[in-house]
């Protein structure tokens, strides 16, 4: 009866235990073979001239045509040209006489009876950084042209006629401007004004695309250029500044001091063209 039990026992175990060593035998057996599975990169729809935009400016600097392309998904190339120019009517300054030249030359104080011609012919090199992708942007680049303020007038007597020197006085007495002396040609006066370098940097910043989604974009901008220092000139010679020179216009220096920085306040309508 023990026999039996233990042959029982035994055809039991036997068959488990070979079935284990052939599963462990076949495990050992299969080999662990790495997948890798490639996912193909998304390409940015951004790069250069992959797009062409073009668009309509309305700035400080008059107006302009611009184009743009995209540099990448973050900058942004602009280019283009703006133009102001216009003429005033006549108008009257009144001057000062301070060391009395003007009392001595004609035995009063003239007004200077002028006309102005403002002509401003920029070029522009511009790249918007927007840092999210969205609509606010940086913007950094150059102008690149002659911003020029003309005059033309004569001196006049209280009747709004050229003034006429005294008896007896021969030579015609000078103006100071800014620091600048001004010559006369007989009562004639005439100068330009250059608002600072040819090539001006600019800063800015702004909400909106120069390139549209889709196809139309509008774009706000604020910024300033530096022009520097302006100059003035006379029969087309650049005048010197003079020392301890006497002022001959009232607090002009009042307005020329601003005259390095130029405000930029631009709207722009863009039609993307692909």
């Amino acid at each position: 009866m023990r026999l039996l039990l233990l042959t029982i026992i035994a055809l039991c175990v036997l068959p488990l235990h070979a079935q284990e060593t052939t599963t462990t035998s076949l495990a050992d057996s299969i080999a662990v073979v790495p997948v890798t599975i490639q996912v193909p990169e998304k390409k940015s729809e951004n790069t250069f001239l992959s797009h062409l935009s073009v668009g309509l400016r309305a700035s400080t600097m008059g107006v302009g045509l611009q184009a743009a392309t995209p540099i990448n998904d973050y900058f942004k190339l602009r280019a283009g040209i703006d133009f102001i120019g216009f003429k005033t009517s006549t108008f009257d300054i009144s001057l000062d006489d301070p060391d009395g030249v003007f009392d001595e030359a004609f035995g009063y104080t003239p007004d200077y009876k002028m006309k102005g011609e403002l002509n401003f012919t920029n070029g522009n090199v511009l790249v918007d950084f927007h840092p999210t992708k969205g609509i606010f942007h940086l913007t950094a680049g150059v102008f690149i042209g002659a911003n020029k303020l003309k005059a033309s007038g004569f001196l006049a007597d209280n009747n709004g006629n050229p003034a006429q020197l005294k008896e007896g006085v021969t030579e015609w007495p000078y103006l100071d401007f800014d620091g600048h002396r001004l010559t006369l040609d007989d009562a004639n006066l005439d100068a330009t004004l250059q608002l600072g370098k040819t090539i001006k940097p600019y800063f800015g910043l702004g909400v909106g695309r120069a390139i549209a989604n889709k196809r139309v974009a509008f774009k706000f901008e604020l910024g300033m250029i530096y022009q520097g220092d302006y100059s003035l000139k006379q029969n087309g010679k650049k005048l010197d500044v003079v020392n301890n020179a006497s002022e001959s216009f009232e607090d002009i220096d009042d307005y020329t001091k601003w005259l390095k920085w130029w405000p930029m306040l631009n709207f722009q309508l863009s039609y993307k063209i692909f």
